[in-house]
């Protein structure tokens, strides 16, 4: 689920960068998924030279949603089922161009794009290309908003990816859903409960 979202949110934002060319749609894509951490490295192969750049830099649980029901009521009685786990996505937007002016164009069109559309679903967002299930694309809804970091976390982070910074916007993605179908056990709905005393005074 997690480059289920991130991949729909790389194809609509390069259908959004595309709408500026004027020689119309480019067959090489203006955005990729990659480690942006990896760029510098000296057997990486080529792919994200003159690109915007979506590295996913950072993955939290959403404490809020933690303590959800473990149980659920069907024909057959009660089901036992780990409950999902919603994250909350940490989104690095590099824009990786030689030229800077580009570098800061992008990145403003970047920014432009997710003021307008900050809300995804595959409902106002229809990919053809995503190879989930029916299930997880119904489930999937993404809301974003830009976070800002200090200039020491954005020196700690750059740091920690270990290459040179350059003009980037950083997004806060809510909430990815990860579940799994599968039940822990199979018991019965409890309608009454009696205490010893009840019982006592009953058959007395």
């Amino acid at each position: 689920m997690i480059f289920t979202a991130l991949k729909l949110l790389k194809d609509q934002l390069d259908n959004y960068i595309q709408s500026f060319n004027p020689k119309g749609n480019d067959p090489e894509p203006h955005v990729v998924l990659d480690n942006v951490a990896t760029l510098e490295t000296p057997d990486r192969p080529p792919g994200a030279e003159e690109r915007i750049i979506l590295s996913l830099v950072n993955i939290e649980e959403e404490a809020a949603l933690k303590n959800t029901a473990h149980f659920y009521r069907n024909t057959q009685g009660v089901t036992y089922q780990n409950p999902p786990v919603y994250l909350n996505l940490y989104m690095l937007v590099s824009a990786n161009y030689k030229d800077y002016e580009a570098s800061l164009s992008r990145l403003s069109q970047v920014i432009q794009f997710f003021q307008g559309k900050s809300s995804f679903t595959i409902n106002n967002s229809p990919n053809e290309t995503l190879s989930a299930s029916s299930q997880d694309l119904d489930d999937l809804q993404l809301h974003l908003e830009l976070f800002s970091m200090s200039f020491e976390q954005l020196n700690h982070l750059w740091g920690a990816l270990g290459g040179k910074q350059m003009p980037s916007a950083l997004y806060k993605i809510r909430l990815v859903k990860i579940t799994e179908n599968r039940t822990t056990g199979l018991g019965t709905i409890i309608e009454e409960i009696q205490s010893r005393d009840t019982i006592a005074f009953q058959k007395s």
